[in-house]
């Protein structure tokens, strides 16, 4: 087998990141993480998909030519920070000769989110190249006839991913990037605007479904819905059963949403509707957690039942623990 092409990091491998993991070994990539503070299941992914392992970021930013940053929106900033300290230990990880490490942040935050990650690289870790993204779509898989259905990745930045000197066009390809613009703060405003579409639909489902069977007529709004609007009554049906696992995630790229209408958007306070949605994230999340997963909870009318209970108090509920470790 020839020499991989470049070697990449990936923090972390929850769901999206092993999709990507595999995707890049499969066209010739070695990929790294450090799991050494992550949950055994999370350890146990990545030696299952023959990711190398390391112990620490240093070792990480050493053997690395990219760090793809693919965390809760949450995590953003820390992790961040974790490949600046890095960067900044004794010895020195990296030979200032030699070409510099690409960082891609390709979390769900908000365009002044990724231009503060970016103005601390700058003054800390000058030789750093920063490039801004987000995924759209779900994790890349291998399909029967073996090709590759991969999300799209968005990304913006002086500096652009395909004149990057190790292999930057053949990554910009395999990861079906798109440069959008030479400014930071341009994709991840993108994957903001998308975002508050698909999954602000999903909430507003969660909402209108259970208090639609609260008030027994659920059967009857389905008919509405496939007879006047099929399309959104479909669109409604697909984010009910696909949002119970990922809501935790999704509470503070909600919030982060909010905050990229209010600024970017002009939309001042207003913007911060999309405040009220994480908390309706949040609260399904909770419910997920309490339940210890999502099992029973396939179909639409199934989720509503399940939420419906929560919200008559019928849930007790346990602390956010399962799905977070899972992720990690």
């Amino acid at each position: 087998m020839s020499a991989p092409l470049a070697n990449i990091g990936i923090l972390s491998i929850g769901s999206m990141g092993l999709g990507i993991a595999k995707l890049l070994q499969a066209h010739n990539y070695r990929v790294f993480t450090n799991a050494a503070n992550r949950s055994s299941a999370t350890q146990a992914r990545a030696s299952s998909a023959s990711i190398s392992l390391v112990n620490t970021d240093t070792e990480l930013v050493a053997q690395c030519d990219y760090i793809l940053s693919i965390v809760p929106p949450r995590d953003a900033v820390v992790t961040a920070g974790r490949i600046i300290s890095a960067l900044n230990s004794t010895p020195a990880p990296r030979a200032t000769s030699g070409h510099p490490l690409y960082f891609l942040d390709l979390n769900a935050i908000a365009p002044s989110t990724a231009r503060a990650i970016n103005a601390t690289f700058e003054s800390q870790t000058p030789a750093l190249r920063f490039v801004d993204g987000g995924i759209i779509g779900g994790p890349p898989s291998l399909a029967s006839d073996s090709t590759w259905k991969r999300p799209g990745i968005p990304i913006s930045g002086p500096h652009a991913l395909n004149a990057a000197p190790v292999s930057g066009q053949h990554l910009a390809d395999t990861l079906n990037t798109e440069y959008v613009s030479p400014t930071i703060g341009s994709a991840s405003g993108l994957k903001c605007c998308f975002g508050a579409i698909n999954k602000g639909i999903a909430a507003l489902a969660l909402q209108s479904f259970s208090t639609a069977s609260s008030l027994d007529v659920l059967p009857q709004m389905q008919k509405y819905l496939e007879e006047y609007t099929p399309a959104v009554g479909q669109l409604a049906a697909r984010g009910l059963v696909g949002c119970p696992p990922k809501a935790y995630r999704w509470v503070e790229e909600m919030n982060q949403i909010g905050t990229c209408f209010e600024e970017e958007g002009g939309w001042g306070a207003q913007g911060q509707v999309f405040g009220k949605v994480a908390e309706v994230f949040d609260v399904l999340g909770k419910v997920v957690d309490g339940r210890g997963g999502t099992e029973g909870m396939g179909k639409p009318e199934e989720v509503v039942e399940v939420l419906k209970a929560d919200l008559r108090g019928k849930s007790t509920g346990v602390p956010v623990e399962v799905l977070e470790q899972e992720d990690r």
